[in-house]
C-alpha cells in the first residue's frame, strides 16, 4: 500500500520516529507505531490507533499553537522543500527536543510530518522549588505556557520554572498562556 506518493506504509510502520500523515483539509490518514508508544507514554492511551485516523490534526492542539499550525501546515502544502521546526515537548521526568520534517505531496496536497526526537534528557535536580504560593497569582490562578509548560513564578519580573509536579498533576486553577522565549519564537513580530 501507497501511503504518500513516494512512500510505502511499510517504510515508515517501525520507523522510531513518530509519523503521521495528512490529507489536504489537514486530516490525519495514518500515523505509525510509534504514535501509538508516544499516546500511551504520556498518558493518552485513547489516541492510539484508529482513534486519530479521520480527525483533523488540529483537534490535538490547542490555543494560540493551533494557528500558529494551521498557518505554517498550510505554507507547507505549497513549498518547494520540506519545513523544518525545532519544538520541545518535556515530561515530568525529562527535557526533550524533537525536530518536526513536514514533506509535501505535490500530487495529493497532504503532508507526511515526521517527529524525531533529538535531546532527551532527565530534569536537573534541583531546578524547580515547589511552593505553591510561589506561583500563584494574587486572582488565585497558576500561569503554565501552552508550549514549554514551565510556569509563571508570581512577582514583579517574568521568570518561569519547570515544574515538574505541575505537569504531572496540573494543579486547580491553572490557566495557560506564552513565556517570552515561546512567544517571541512561534510568534515572532
Amino acid at each position: 500500500m501507497q501511503l504518500f506518493s513516494p512512500v510505502p506504509v511499510a517504510a515508515l510502520e517501525h520507523d522510531h520516529a513518530v509519523i503521521f500523515s495528512l490529507d489536504a483539509d489537514l486530516r490525519i490518514t495514518y500515523c505509525n507505531t510509534a504514535w501509538d508508544r508516544f499516546a500511551v507514554a504520556n498518558g493518552g492511551p485513547e489516541l492510539m490507533r484508529p482513534a486519530p485516523i479521520g480527525r483533523p490534526l488540529l483537534d490535538f492542539i490547542s490555543g494560540p499553537l493551533a494557528a500558529y499550525y494551521a498557518a505554517a501546515l498550510g505554507n507547507a502544502r505549497s513549498a518547494p522543500e520540506p519545513w523544518h521546526h525545532v519544538y520541545e515537548c518535556s515530561s515530568p521526568a525529562a527535557f526533550r527536543r524533537f525536530v518536526m520534517h513536514v514533506f509535501p505531496d505535490k500530487v495529493t496536497h497532504g503532508l507526511l510530518v515526521v517527529n524525531s526526537l533529538c535531546v532527551e534528557r532527565p530534569h536537573e535536580p534541583g531546578q524547580t522549588r515547589l511552593r505553591d504560593a510561589d506561583y500563584r497569582g494574587r486572582n488565585g490562578l497558576i500561569v503554565m505556557c501552552s508550549h514549554c509548560r514551565r510556569t509563571r513564578r508570581d512577582g514583579p519580573l517574568e521568570e518561569w520554572d519547570w515544574v515538574p509536579e505541575y505537569v504531572e498533576h496540573q494543579p486547580p486553577k491553572t490557566s495557560h498562556g506564552l513565556c517570552n522565549p515561546c512567544l517571541e519564537y512561534y510568534y515572532p513580530k
